[in-house]
């Protein structure tokens, strides 16, 4: 069989505010022409199906038709919930809804109740683990700890003793065995764009297990996911191999800067050729919706024609580090580049501004050095003698204006 493994479709984002909409519309008519073009017989959709536990209409309208198509084409779904949405909402109807082929996993015992499915003389048997929260579910599956990472041993012992019961049943040691998952996996590098689920994870940093803290028992070694033929990971946005038979997909869109430089796309997995997993994983590559993009310079290297012209239609986020901060720097930027999402000035201006502002101002000797002092300090540029005149001028009429209701 064939298996497409995706995940973190977030349908209901946004970009910087940003309406993602129609990329995101665009994204699921690609999965389901991947669906068609490598004959897949079974999508793992391995959690934040959507955004927030109150989508849009129009994405379950969609997500509805989405999954129709998938089945249209004859492949199977197995989805589940993830630390975004709402397990209650996404299972709505899931016993109803696994009669057509769609099966949802959103409940703690849905995690070892295995999706079976028959096809081109193999038998797979799915265990679908959605996003368990430790301070909810840790009292329920007899733990001490709410951690993640012993719940998901838990969850995971479970898993196995379901299989070792199904092969001591049928006598059928060759079925393969393939677990979903959302959570924070050891040695997996995060993207801004994820929310915290226990895991104190900077934007880029790779974060590994550890017991002396609760962030590093949030990161589940991969020791836990060993035995499986494969693991679908979902929650890091980029799509990652950890090992050859544990991956993440990433989300099929870039959500943040941060994630400029990552693999976008799916794997697909060939159960045919699970013996030699880095043999049996191939990966689909995708550029959907706008490209995203990082700079940094001056505002000079920033305007540079060609760049302008090859930025017209990107998402950038522009870090300028002039001496000084430019003269309406965030208007010329906004002009030549217009989805320029996020500004900031980074540069010696600033620093200098914000260790020197107290101390000008105790040195200052007349009231138009405190004035030019503040102007320098908030716009992290030099006053110019045009400027100082105006000040001078201001507080020429100030004390006149002053004098005169004195006499």
């Amino acid at each position: 069989m064939k298996l497409l493994h995706t995940s973190d479709w977030h349908l209901g984002r946004g970009f910087h505010g940003a309406d993602l909409r129609e990329t995101q519309l665009e994204m699921m008519r690609t999965i389901c022409s991947a669906v068609t073009e490598h004959q897949i017989d079974l999508v793992l959709v391995s959690g934040d199906v959507f955004d927030r536990a109150l989508p849009p209409e129009w994405a379950v309208r969609e997500l509805g038709q989405c999954l129709r198509a998938m089945r249209e084409a004859g492949a199977q779904v197995v989805v589940t919930s993830g630390n975004h949405d709402s397990a209650v909402r996404l299972g709505f109807n899931r016993e109803l809804v696994a009669h057509s082929g769609v099966h949802i996993r959103s409940g703690l015992e849905d995690a070892w109740t295995p999706v079976e499915l028959t096809a081109h003389g193999e038998r797979l048997l799915i265990y679908g683990v959605p996003y368990l929260e430790p301070q909810i579910y840790a009292e329920q599956l007899g733990l001490d700890r709410a951690h993640h990472c012993a719940v998901m041993a838990e969850v995971v012992s479970r898993i196995h003793a379901d299989v070792a019961t199904r092969r001591d049943h049928t006598g059928d040691d060759a079925v393969r065995v393939i677990m979903m998952a959302h959570v924070f996996a050891d040695r997996g590098q995060a993207s801004e764009s994820e929310r915290n689920i226990g895991a104190p994870a900077e934007p880029e940093a790779i974060l590994e297990h550890h017991e002396d803290s609760a962030g590093g028992l949030a990161v589940v070694p991969l020791e836990v996911f060993d035995g499986f033929d494969y693991v679908a990971l979902g929650h890091l946005h980029g799509r990652q191999k950890l090992s050859d038979r544990v991956r993440y997909s990433g989300a099929p869109l870039r959500y943040s800067f941060s994630e400029d430089k990552q693999d976008k796309g799916a794997w697909v997995i060939d159960t045919t050729e699970l013996d030699d997993a880095a043999a049996a994983v191939t990966g689909l590559d995708w550029n959907l919706g706008r490209d995203v993009v990082r700079l940094e310079g001056t505002i000079e290297e920033m305007l540079f024609p060609e760049q302008v012209q090859r930025l017209q239609e990107a998402f950038v986020q522009i870090t300028l580090i002039d001496e000084e901060r430019p003269e309406r720097a965030y208007s010329r930027l906004r002009e030549a580049f217009p989805y320029l999402m996020h500004y900031r000035y980074a540069g010696a201006g600033l620093r200098r501004s914000e260790h020197s502002f107290a101390q000008r101002l105790h040195r200052a000797e007349s009231e138009l050095e405190v004035v030019a002092g503040f102007l320098e300090h908030v716009r992290e540029r030099s006053v110019t003698e045009e400027e100082l005149g105006a000040v001078a001028a201001a507080l020429d009429a100030v004390r006149t204006e002053d004098a005169g209701e004195r006499a």
